[in-house]
């Protein structure tokens, strides 16, 4: 069901509304456990934190997204306003590194209609549109030929069936790869990797990146 609300800025966005309640187990992946946001609406203000390492905001879609990095792959990447804000990150940084030595990895913008598929703990990254004000990111937690499976909080906040939440159907077109959403738009996928990366899967030059908010007071960073 969704709610169509107005804000004070005239702006129109869709509120998910679910049968779970804030703080529902939704399902797990990796040992990961996804939480209920109550709608997507909701902002907690309460930060979380998994082995005094700072995950996000209970229970954003990006503190699942920073969780299942950091427990599965020993990585997180810094803070940023909105979702659709990660496009334009370019490392995530290892963490529990002996001697806490500080390690960053790069992190590689692929467009949605790349010549390489998503892989597994990618960043899969949604543009801000109208009723999507924020974005959102999910995790690849799986692929086939056709599909890609990914964990996320705060999508519809409704309980997972198996080990993923949702499956995002994967087209082969002349050599490049779409990930399909009829919801809201995809911007493309992020990797990160410990050394280069093949050159005509990427953005190196971020052609994809949007323009910096210059609104008074922006919410995100980037339009």
């Amino acid at each position: 069901m969704f709610i169509w609300v107005f804000f004070v800025s005239l702006s129109i966005t869709t509120i998910k509304v679910s049968s779970s309640h804030y703080g529902d187990i939704l399902g797990s992946n990796s040992g990961v456990i996804a939480y209920s946001n109550g709608d997507s609406s909701y902002i907690s203000y309460e930060s979380n934190y998994i082995n005094d390492i700072y995950s996000g905001m209970k229970w954003q879609c990006v503190e699942y997204c920073r969780r299942w990095l950091i427990t599965v792959r020993n990585i997180t990447f810094e803070s940023i306003p909105c979702a659709s804000d990660i496009w334009h990150l370019d490392k995530v940084s290892k963490v529990n590194e002996p001697n806490n030595i500080k390690k960053n990895l790069a992190l590689f913008r692929i467009p949605n209609g790349s010549v390489c598929p998503p892989d597994i703990g990618n960043l899969i990254i949604y543009k801000r549109v109208v009723g999507n004000l924020v974005g959102h990111v999910a995790i690849v937690v799986n692929t086939t030929k056709t599909s890609v499976y990914v964990g996320e909080q705060n999508w519809d906040n409704n309980v997972w069936l198996k080990d993923y939440s949702r499956e995002l159907p994967l087209n082969v077109t002349d050599g490049k790869y779409y990930l399909i959403d009829n919801d809201y738009p995809i911007i493309g996928w992020m990797s990160y990797y410990d050394g280069e990366y093949k050159e005509e899967c990427y953005d190196r030059k971020c052609d994809s990146c949007s323009k910096r908010d210059n609104t008074v007071d922006p919410y995100c960073s980037y339009i």
